[in-house]
Formats: structure tokens, sequence, C-alpha cells
């Protein structure tokens, strides 16, 4: 016999989110409050500027609709960050380099620049940087994956 009553599950208020539509916005699975997606050095409004964003592109009706959402802007928000960790890393090695590459050419353009502070990365510099692009990638494909059920979840039950 199929009931509607919830699942016993880790989550105490799991009852409060599935038998309701509405979601609460402070609730323990979803909400600005319900993860940590930011460190304590980024400025969670910008976060909740782009959960906002996704929120108001998909308008989801329902708590798994939801879920959906906030896990997109969780993917955008860390493949965001996973730039700039590349940015400032590479940024960071073209600074230590600025004057030899100077010295090395006249007038080097920003590519050398660049080009030049990745090459002089020790093997670690560079793997730590290749992974973080790998997840980086990661994070997007996640993200599209999402993005693609939500729109499907929207289209075989409109509400």
């Amino acid at each position: 016999m199929l009931t509607n009553e919830p699942v016993d599950c880790a989550f105490p208020d799991i009852d409060l989110l599935t038998r309701h539509t509405k979601v609460e916005e402070d609730g323990i699975l979803t909400g600005p409050k319900a993860s940590e997606v930011t460190t304590f050095c980024e400025r969670t409004e910008y976060y909740l500027k782009v959960r906002a964003a996704v929120h108001e592109q998909y308008k989801p009706a329902n708590v798994y609709q939801h879920l959906l959402a906030d896990r997109m802007a969780e993917c955008i928000w860390r493949a965001e960050r996973y730039a700039s960790f590349e940015t400032t890393a590479l940024n960071l090695q073209i600074q230590r380099q600025w004057d030899h590459t100077n010295q090395l050419v006249a007038k080097p353009t920003p590519g050398l620049h660049g080009w030049q502070g990745f090459l002089t990365m020790d093997d670690a510099q560079r793997k730590a940087l290749h992974e973080a692009l790998k997840l980086e990638e990661r994070y997007w494909r996640r993200h599209r994956a999402l993005a693609a059920e939500l729109r499907l979840i929207q289209r075989l039950h409109p509400n």
C-alpha cells in the first residue's frame, strides 16, 4: 500500500519538507542557511545572489525542484571558486617572474608573461593547478546535468 507518510531518515524535519510543497527558506536541506557553501573569507551575499538568480531562472515549484536549483547554485559557486584559484595561482607566479620575463623579451605580451609563469611552476604547483581545472570542469558538467534534470521534471510535472 502506498502512503504519503515520510520514511525514517537522518533529518528530523524531513516530514516538514515532504508534506508541504512550499519550501521553508531556512529549512535544514533548503534555503540560504541550509549549507555552508561559502568559506569564512568569501562574501555570502554574492552566493545568495547566484542562488536567487538560479531560482529566478528555473522557478522551482516543489521541494525536489528547490533542492535541484540549490545544487545548481552550489555548482556555479564552486566552479567560479576554482576559476579564481587558477587565476590567483597564475598571477602569483607571473608576479614572481615579471622582471625575468621582461629581461628575456623586450616588450613581452600578457600571454608571454602567463606562459613564462606557468613554465616556471614546479611540478607540484602545475599538478595542483591542473587538478583544480579538472575539478572545475566536473562541477560545470554536474551543473549541466542538474539543469537538464530540473527542466525535464518541470516539463513532465508542470505545477
